[in-house]
């Protein structure tokens, strides 16, 4: 059975700033995902990551332990974990991005990690923010 967790975590340091931190998180999450079989969506906003992962519960169970021991992140709250038929992102990872104007129009001034389950999957599922897949 496939799953379909949210999450959101406060990013510790330069991560969404710092393009070498940056490849250092897709490299890892292309070839862990990859080999889990794990689809992701991920979006750095404002000192925030949002991340949508489908997969397996025992691949799921245990990307989430390696977030919670990611130095890079902290305060991880689970958003949403339910099963699902069919999954929404097939992509290892997949990076999105919203402009200043994008942020206004989508989050209205909230922080990520104050969306509601179902603004948040919409907004990891958008391909309209779309910046990078990883598929090699």
């Amino acid at each position: 059975m496939l799953y379909r967790v949210l999450l959101v975590s406060e990013t510790v340091g330069a991560v969404e700033r710092s393009p070498l931190m940056l490849a250092d998180i897709l490299g890892a999450s292309e070839r862990n995902n990859r080999r889990d079989m794990i689809g992701s969506a991920m979006m750095f906003h404002e000192g925030q990551a949002a991340m949508m992962l489908e997969g397996m519960r025992a691949d799921l169970d245990r990307l989430i332990a390696r977030l919670l021991s990611d130095g890079r992140h902290r305060n991880l709250k689970i958003v949403e974990d339910r099963p699902i038929v069919h999954r929404r992102v097939a992509e290892p990872v997949k990076l999105n991005a919203m402009s200043p104007h994008q942020a206004g129009e989508y989050l209205g001034g909230r922080r990520l990690d104050q969306l509601a389950a179902s603004v948040l999957e919409r907004l990891l599922s958008c391909d309209g923010l779309r910046v990078s897949s990883c598929a090699v």
